[in-house]
């Protein structure tokens, strides 16, 4: 075949260690070259240079453990496996690790950076947009330096370590290229700080519930002012429109710091499209016959929330209604798994399932994400899904999302973040999310009477935790 495929170019800056591994496995069984290249599209693309950002200390108020504590704990890690040092390539990770957030990235405060830390506590910060090293000193201590990224194959020649850890699924090609060459062994393991920052401390949860019952608030007099103000101008709103109003409500506090992703706001069919983001070619205009499908999160000092809830307009067609109590019978499983007995999240997610697949129903998606803190509103290494076997431990936060999505038609998802408490060497999902669940999409004779106690018991911790931010007619509406 003329056409056969000899040589093919790849950028080691844009990939991961462990993916370039497997693709070079791949292209030897056929006979095909890999090359490291610089990007053609960097040499046509002349973006502009970012501007240098003030990084932010993330109190200790916030986080709960100094960053001196944090650091101890990642050089006790890495000695057990005999490295000198470890290269961390995730900026969330680095972030956590020296309490410092940033603003380089939209919805997800971090910094662009990546960092070393070596057994004798030396700690090297590489990036390109700090504007502020002299106080990041002063927060960190002296032992820190504050370099360009470029410096990193200086600073790892110079140092010239015996072993070096790092993590081959986040460290590029690129990195773990110098790491290789200039330290005299390594060791790929995944990134200790990922598990460590999963597991929140009892600062960190407070702050979730705090975060949250703000969220609340917010969107839960959108959700009144959706089905009880609107009426009269109906006609003037779409997905994008609700989409904006609902960021009004949230930005009536001071704390809030923006959304955590952009908000699905999806009208009819357009929710049955995973991770849909609202555009003018897309945009759908509000009607009673639609049930919407709204996801939605903000980002708090002291928090990072994330909550999907349905909606109808009108009275619901019986198979909707059929379908969503189902979803909520998987949702409420979720939330009562004994997770003495259901330790990971694959084990849970076949529980979040069982009512669909009695009616041959199921979702392609994952059941629930972890969650992280003034953070990614996705983190690992947990998740409620089909494959993951992370055990579930005390202090994660994860997403409770099970949902139905029908093609061109409509779609259904709840979701609620929860928390793992531990008590007496018990662990149990605890609810963050506070929002009201619609009413009228629950076919009540599907319930048991355990799950009735569920949905009474959560509606009324929604009505007692935000009855003294609601006015009158708000009370009224969440009480009925």
């Amino acid at each position: 075949n003329p056409f056969k495929v000899k040589k093919i170019g790849l950028d080691p800056k844009t990939i991961s260690y462990s993916n370039y591994l497997t693709l070079k496995k791949i292209s030897i069984s056929q006979e095909i070259e890999l090359m490291e290249t610089k990007n053609l599209i960097d040499q046509l693309w002349k973006r502009k240079r970012n501007n240098k950002s003030l990084v932010k200390k993330h109190d200790i108020e916030f986080s709960g453990t100094e960053s001196k504590t944090k650091i101890d704990k990642i050089i006790k890690s890495m000695m057990k496996n005999s490295a000198d040092a470890i290269f961390i390539a995730q900026p969330e990770n680095v972030c956590w690790t020296l309490n410092i957030r940033g603003n380089d990235l939209d919805h997800t405060p971090i910094v662009r950076s990546c960092l070393l830390i070596d057994k004798r506590r030396n700690i090297t910060l590489f990036s390109d947009n700090i504007s502020n090293t002299s106080i990041i000193k002063k927060w960190i201590g002296n032992k820190i330096k504050i370099l360009e990224i470029r410096k990193v194959e200086e600073i790892i020649k110079n140092k010239n370590y015996n072993k070096i850890q790092f993590d081959p699924n986040y460290t590029t090609q690129s990195q773990a290229n110098i790491l290789i060459k200039h330290s005299n062994s390594f060791i790929c393991t995944n990134d200790p700080i990922t598990l460590m920052k999963s597991c929140k401390n009892k600062t960190e949860v407070n702050g979730a519930r705090k975060a949250h019952l703000i969220d609340g608030i917010a969107l839960t007099k959108f959700i009144y002012w959706l089905e009880n103000e609107i009426d009269t101008y109906k006609d003037n709103y779409s997905e994008i429109s609700l989409a904006q109003k609902l960021l009004k409500f949230r930005m009536l506090h001071k704390d809030f710091k923006g959304l955590s992703f952009g908000t699905i706001s999806s009208l009819g069919s357009n929710g049955a499209v995973i991770h849909y983001q609202p555009e003018k070619k897309t945009n759908k205009d509000l009607n009673d016959n639609d049930i919407y499908l709204l996801d939605s999160g903000g980002q708090y000092k002291y928090g990072t929330t994330d909550v999907t809830r349905t909606i109808c307009f009108s009275k619901p067609k019986k198979r909707i209604k059929n379908i969503f109590t189902r979803v909520l019978k998987g949702h409420i499983a979720v939330f009562q798994s004994d997770l003495n007995k259901y330790k990971t999240g694959k084990d849970i997610d076949i529980l979040a399932r069982k009512f669909l697949k009695k009616i041959n129903l199921d979702y392609a998606n994952g059941t629930g994400h972890g969650v992280g803190f003034f953070l990614n509103v996705h983190e690992g290494p947990q998740s409620i899904s089909k494959f993951n076997k992370i055990r579930i431990q005390e202090g994660m936060i994860l997403s409770n999302e099970p949902g139905f999505y029908k093609k061109n038609d409509f779609g259904i998802r709840i979701e609620n973040l929860v928390y793992v408490k531990k008590i007496q060497n018990k662990l149990f999902f605890e609810n963050l999310t506070l929002a009201p669940i619609d009413k009228d999409l629950i076919d009540h004779n599907q319930l048991t009477k355990d799950e009735k106690d569920y949905l009474f018991k959560y509606n009324l911790e929604v009505y007692s935790k935000l009855y003294n931010y609601l006015n009158i007619n708000e009370k009224k509406w969440l009480a009925s």
